[in-house]
C-alpha cells in the first residue's frame, strides 16, 4: 500500500492531464495540483515544521484548503481541518489538546478568530490566504513559491495523518486519528462499492473539513484519477446548476440534502441524466424519499453507515445486486460488522443491538489523548459505535437509531428512525425529528418536531392519528410541534442534542 502522498503523486504522474478539481468554473489538472502541493510541503519544511507537527486548517471549500491539506499530509505532520463555525474558545481547545505548531487560514474566517492565538504557545506560524491579517506571519500565497519537486520524507503507513474532531454530541469534541492504512483501506473499500472509474465526475457539496467531503468524495477522487466538482457550499440550486453544467456522475449527501435537492428540482429546467449514482450517510434515509429521489433523479441512491473513526463508510449498499429498503447495506471490503448486546454477546439474526465494527479503517492510534474513552469504545480490535440496529439472513445491516436517542415509555423501546419513517410518508411533512420528552408517569413520551411542505396546514391530532393507523398505537408521537425550521449541521444531520436541550431548557 502506498502513503497518500505517494498515491497522489502516482495519479499525477500517470493521468496528468486529467481534471483533478474544478472550482467556480475553472481546472486545474493532476499534473497543475501535484506541483503546488509540492511546492507548499517544501515550503513548510522552509519553515521548521516536519513529521509529528500538528497544523491546524480553518478554511472554506477550496482549492487552497486541498492544496494545503495534502502538503501537510506529505511532510508527514497532521492536518486538522476545523469547522468554519467554530469560535476562538473551540480553536483554542482543540489547538491546546493538539499542540498545533501553526494554523493555514483564510483571512476572512481568521479576522474573527484571531485571539485564539492565546494560550497557544507552541502555534508558531499562523498562515492566512486571500488577504491578510494582524497577527499572520506569513502569506499563504508566498508559500506556493517553492520547489515543485516530491519532498523525500520518512512516514509509515500507520503514521497519523489526520485529525478530524467529531461533533461531541456526548460531551466535547473528541479528535479521531487517521492514518496512511485507515484513509486508503476505506477509500478502495468506497471505490469498490461506488465501481468509480477515471472518468467520474464527483459532485463536492459537503463541508470539506468533514470526513464524509475529505474521504468519501475527495480522496476517492484523487485514488481513481476523477475529478472533482468542488461547490463552495452546499445551495441545492448550486448542485443542480453543477450537475447540468458539468455533467456530474454523482453526488455524496445526508438525507435532508437530498430533500432540498427534491424541493429545488425543476422538470424541464434541470437536467440531471449525467447522474449515476449518490450515497447519502448521516443519518437514515427514509425509504419514501429514497423512491422519489430515485424516480425523480434516474440515478441509483445507495445509503450507508459508517463513523469519522472509520475513515468513511463501513456499509453501503450496492451498485449492482439487491438493494433492500431501510437498509444500510452489507459491510464494504475489508470490514467486518457485529451484533452484540450491553455484555458484549453476539446476538442473533434480527435482534437490535448495539452494531461494533472492525477493520484496518479504524486507526490504532484511536482518539487522540483519550486513553480513558478509547479503552470504552476500542476493545480486543472491534470500535462499539453506540448505534443500535440488527442484520437480516443476507447480512445486510438496519440501523434503528443511536443509544442516546432510544426513547423509553413505560418500559417500552421506541425507535425515532422509525416513527420518522412513518411521518415522511405524510403527504404534507417536509422534514421531522422525534424526541423523547421526561415524563413522570411513563418515563418519557415521544414528541414530533416537524416542517411542514410550503403551503401545507396540519393539525397535532391529525399527525397523531396517522401514525397511530400505521404503527404500535404506543410508537406513536403523544405531541406534535409545528416550526419553520430544525437545527441542522454544517451537513445538514437534524441536530436532536439541541431539541433536547431546549426541552429541559423549557421544563427547567
Amino acid at each position: 500500500m502506498q502513503t497518500i502522498g505517494e498515491m497522489l503523486q502516482s495519479v499525477g504522474r500517470y493521468m496528468p492531464d486529467n481534471t483533478a478539481v474544478i472550482y467556480k468554473g475553472d481546472g486545474i489538472s493532476y499534473k497543475e495540483l501535484n506541483a503546488k502541493v509540492n511546492q507548499l510541503a517544501n515550503s513548510l519544511l522552509k519553515l521548521g515544521l516536519k513529521r509529528g507537527d500538528f497544523i491546524m486548517l480553518l478554511m472554506p471549500n477550496s482549492v487552497e484548503f486541498l492544496i494545503a491539506h495534502h502538503a501537510i499530509i506529505r511532510i508527514g505532520a497532521i492536518s486538522i481541518p476545523l469547522n468554519v463555525m467554530y469560535k476562538v474558545h473551540e480553536i483554542k481547545y482543540i489547538g491546546k489538546e493538539s499542540g498545533a505548531k501553526a494554523i493555514i487560514a483564510d483571512a476572512g474566517l481568521w479576522a474573527e478568530q484571531t485571539s485564539a492565538t492565546e494560550s497557544l504557545p507552541k502555534l508558531k506560524h499562523i498562515i492566512v490566504s486571500n488577504g491578510t491579517a494582524d497577527n499572520a506571519t506569513v502569506q499563504f500565497e508566498d508559500l506556493l513559491k517553492g520547489s515543485d519537486e516530491y519532498p523525500v520524507v520518512e512516514a509509515e503507513l500507520d503514521d497519523i495523518t489526520c485529525v478530524i474532531y467529531t461533533s461531541g454530541t456526548t460531551g466535547r469534541p473528541k479528535g479521531a486519528t487517521q492514518t496512511h492504512r485507515s484513509i486508503l483501506t476505506n477509500v478502495q473499500g468506497c471505490c469498490t462499492r461506488n465501481k468509480f472509474v477515471e472518468n467520474d465526475r464527483l459532485i463536492l457539496g459537503l463541508p470539506i473539513y468533514n470526513n464524509f467531503a475529505l474521504s468519501v468524495v475527495m480522496m476517492s477522487a484523487f485514488y481513481c484519477g476523477a475529478t472533482i466538482i468542488l461547490i463552495d457550499r452546499f445551495d441545492a440550486r448550486k448542485v443542480l446548476d453543477a450537475i447540468k453544467e458539468h455533467r456530474g456522475t454523482y453526488f455524496a449527501g445526508t438525507p435532508t440534502m437530498f430533500s432540498y435537492l427534491l424541493t429545488e428540482f425543476k422538470e424541464g429546467h434541470d437536467d440531471v441524466s449525467s447522474l449515476k449514482m449518490v450515497n447519502s450517510g448521516g443519518a437514515n434515509f427514509p425509504v419514501e424519499v429514497v423512491k422519489k429521489f430515485e424516480k425523480t433523479f434516474g440515478c441509483i441512491v445507495m445509503d450507508g453507515f459508517g463513523h469519522t473513526e472509520g475513515c468513511g463508510f463501513t456499509t453501503l449498499q450496492p451498485r449492482v445486486g439487491i438493494r433492500k429498503g431501510n437498509s444500510v447495506g452489507t459491510p464494504i471490503s475489508n470490514f467486518f460488522v457485529k451484533i452484540v448486546d450491553d455484555e458484549g454477546t453476539e446476538l442473533p439474526v434480527g435482534k437490535v443491538g448495539e452494531i461494533i465494527e472492525y477493520g484496518d479503517s479504524f486507526s490504532i492510534h484511536g482518539y487522540l489523548n483519550a486513553p480513558e474513552k478509547n479503552a470504552e469504545v476500542y476493545r480486543d480490535g472491534w470500535f462499539y459505535s453506540g448505534d443500535l440496529g440488527y442484520l437480516d439472513s443476507d447480512g445486510y445491516l438496519y440501523m434503528t437509531d443511536r443509544k442516546q436517542d432510544l426513547i423509553i415509555t413505560g418500559g417500552q423501546n421506541i425507535y425515532p428512525v422509525e416513527v420518522e419513517e412513518i411521518l415522511y410518508t405524510h403527504p404534507k411533512v417536509e422534514l421531522t425529528a422525534v424526541i423523547g420528552i421526561p415524563d413522570e408517569v411513563k418515563g418519557e413520551l415521544a414528541k414530533a418536531y416537524i416542517v411542514l411542505k410550503k403551503g401545507e396546514s396540519a393539525e397535532e391530532q391529525e399527525i397523531i392519528d396517522y401514525v397511530r393507523e400505521r404503527m404500535a398505537k404506543f410508537k406513536a408521537p403523544r405531541m406534535v410541534e409545528f416550526v419553520d425550521s430544525l437545527p441542522q449541521g454544517p451537513t445538514g444531520k437534524i441536530l436532536k442534542k439541541e431539541l433536547r436541550e431546549k426541552v429541559l431548557k423549557e421544563i427547567g
